[in-house]
């Protein structure tokens, strides 16, 4: 079962890198940024975006052991997006054996 995952974050994560390439050929970020902030759905679509990031980042937060190496995920994170998510979902999916040490933190001492 994590096998799968590690297929699907893979090939999301493919997608995802192929299309910031296309994009990247398109025009620039900051010009694609300006037009996303002068659409009022655009915005919208930025707090999404950050909202989900800020998830992912308390979730990391709480599973990863190491505090340094979890800010440094978080750091990447919050400067690279959901690539970076789908990146550490694949390098803990190599470190765990069941779902339960994926999505939870190691000790239940941590929910405290």
């Amino acid at each position: 079962m994590l096998r799968t995952l590690v297929i699907i974050c893979g090939i999301l994560l493919g997608l995802l890198v192929a299309a910031i390439v296309s994009a990247s050929g398109h025009s620039s970020v900051l010009a694609g940024l300006r037009h996303i902030l002068a659409d009022p759905w655009g915005v919208v679509t930025l707090l999404d975006l950050g909202v989900g990031l800020l998830f992912i980042a308390v979730w990391l937060a709480l599973v990863e052991p190491n505090p340094w190496r979890a800010a440094a995920w978080i750091v990447a994170l919050f400067l690279l997006g959901n690539g970076v998510t789908l990146t550490y979902l694949l390098w803990r999916t190599c470190q765990v054996r069941h779902w339960s040490e994926l999505f939870l933190p190691a000790r239940s001492s941590d929910w405290r």
